[in-house]
């Protein structure tokens, strides 16, 4: 990888503090959003503490900060910076926010997904909507990644790999059944992204899945921050599940 190459995730609870100056501090009064209702405060806080997260990338990658007063979107509503080294992507779940951001001499596109439960759900008959019965003999049989237990788990790798290589290229989750997912080879395929490498994690506070374009494969991956007591905190002895996608097998 090339030296001015990088990738970042930073990650937070929306409910950390971030320094005033940072924002129009009118914007934020108390009696401006008093009549907001909880689950519109709580999306709120969300958006702020990425936009928050997205300047700590950008400082941390040196890049150029006017350019966050050009976030556009796409015609399919992804948010991008008319640039042509850089991408991010964000997700927020419940009270989590996090970000992604590819710097790079030429742009390599990334996407994130984050799920923080809320609830049980009935995840064998949300499968059925979009897995294969190969996927779904492969979620249901824990000698395949035995690492990920239990099905709650296994379901969300299915759930949240597939968004995060969707959110690359800002499709949405009508295409969950395009997306083609082998437990067994650790190898994802889809005509809606290109080639590249995936993770998913399950021992932070939520479940994570994040996709870097990359034609070739990376010897180390991208580090993951945690904004937390006011400060960027690097998470170390993380172990992720792996997939190459759209890679064919005989690469190496």
């Amino acid at each position: 990888m090339h030296k001015t190459d990088r990738f970042s995730i930073l990650f937070a609870h929306n409910q950390e503090l971030i320094p005033n100056q940072f924002f129009n501090s009118e914007k934020w009064q108390e009696n401006n959003i008093s009549h907001f209702s909880e689950r519109l405060l709580n999306k709120l806080k969300s958006r702020k503490m990425a936009d928050f997260l997205l300047y700590k990338a950008f400082q941390k990658h040196h890049l150029d900060l006017t350019l966050l007063n050009n976030i556009q979107k796409t015609d399919s509503g992804r948010p991008y910076i008319p640039h042509s080294e850089v991408d991010f992507n964000i997700s927020h779940s419940g009270e989590w926010v996090a970000i992604i951001l590819s710097d790079h001499t030429i742009k390599r596109v990334v996407g994130i997904d984050i799920e923080h439960p809320q609830k049980t759900r009935r995840y064998n008959e949300l499968l059925q909507y979009y897995a294969s019965e190969q996927e779904i003999t492969e979620i249901q049989n824990t000698q395949i990644l035995p690492q990920i237990q239990p099905l709650i788990s296994r379901f969300y790798l299915s759930w949240c790999l597939r968004e995060a290589v969707l959110k690359s290229q800002g499709v949405g989750i009508i295409k969950l059944s395009e997306v083609q997912h082998s437990l067994s080879k650790q190898r994802i395929t889809s005509a809606y992204c290109p080639k590249g490498q995936l993770c998913f994690y399950d021992q932070l506070p939520f479940y994570l899945a994040y996709f870097f374009e990359q034609p070739e494969f990376m010897l180390s991956l991208p580090p993951i921050y945690q904004w937390k007591n006011g400060q960027l905190h690097l998470i170390e002895n993380l172990t992720p599940i792996i997939y190459q996608v759209n890679h064919s097998l005989c690469q190496k």
